[in-house]
């Protein structure tokens, strides 16, 4: 059996992920604009592990660069413990609720960098983190080589951690030949020890969310979105495995696939 090029199956991956539509775009921030307002709405909110533990090892004058902020998620309670926060977000959408979102809460602590970040150009900061930001880049040693050249104390990246029996892996590899639909952390984790760093990994203890749709015919439209499909000469295949795998509950079409998250992580050394 040939070796993976996880650089190879990377690139192949983050390119599939950059050819989605600008209609897709706009959906995204709709969609992370809901969330956002959610998060704001003072409703309780599920436990987030990896965040918390990152939230643990921050001091009051610890300085903080988030690349790809996106709506301040974690940007924002991690803003609310620490002296300065530098976030780098190029998407105007995001970056507009972002700044709402900072507005509302009167904090004065937090820079706005609107490049992406392989043009960015930021000082040093203690913490350096990057929260489901790298799938659209297809240089995930570049983009994290310079993460590592930024931060003086500890570098965090989190990447999402696909079902190993899920529904769209079978999709995947029944399509395209390849299990792997996206860039996640078996890949990035792969990649990132072949390129000689040694991270630590803490992975969510349980799925923190399934898909739901209304009707089989909406989880067939979100089957292509997620593998990137435009015509419907696949239709039938999806419809036959969707109609195998997903069950019929509370009035929904519920997919196994548990969406959970894997914080990869390593301390600098002393200087």
């Amino acid at each position: 059996m040939m070796p993976t090029d996880w650089a190879a199956l990377w690139r192949e991956l983050a390119t599939s992920d950059i050819q989605a539509s600008a209609e897709g775009e706009a959906q995204m921030i709709e969609r992370w604009r809901r969330v956002a307002r959610r998060l704001d709405s003072g409703e309780k909110q599920d436990p987030d592990p990896l965040l918390d533990f990152i939230l643990g090892r921050l001091g009051p004058e610890t300085t903080v660069l988030d690349i790809g902020a996106a709506i301040g998620r974690w940007t924002l309670p991690i803003a609310e413990r620490v002296r300065q926060v530098t976030a780098v977000e190029p998407l105007p959408g995001m970056r507009q609720v972002l700044l709402e979102r900072v507005s509302s809460r009167g904090l004065t602590n937090l820079t706005v960098v609107d490049v992406p970040w392989m043009e960015a150009e930021v000082l040093p900061h203690d913490v350096a983190i990057a929260a489901h930001a790298t799938y659209a880049t297809q240089d995930l040693v570049g983009f994290v080589g310079k993460l590592d050249a930024c931060a003086r104390r500890t570098c965090y990246l989190a990447l999402r951690v696909p079902a190993h029996d899920g529904v769209i892996g079978e999709l995947s590899e029944r399509i395209c030949g390849q299990w792997h639909d996206s860039p996640n952390f078996i890949v990035g984790y792969n990649l990132l020890l072949a390129a000689g760093f040694h991270p630590n990994v803490l992975i969510e203890p349980k799925p923190v969310r399934h898909w739901t749709d209304p009707t089989l015919d909406h989880a067939v439209a979100r089957a292509k979105r997620q593998l990137h499909l435009l015509d419907a000469g696949h239709d039938a295949t999806i419809r036959e495995i969707l109609s195998r795998r997903l069950t019929f509950t509370d009035g929904a079409y519920r997919w196994p696939d548990g969406m959970r998250s894997a914080l990869i992580w390593w301390d600098k050394p002393c200087p």
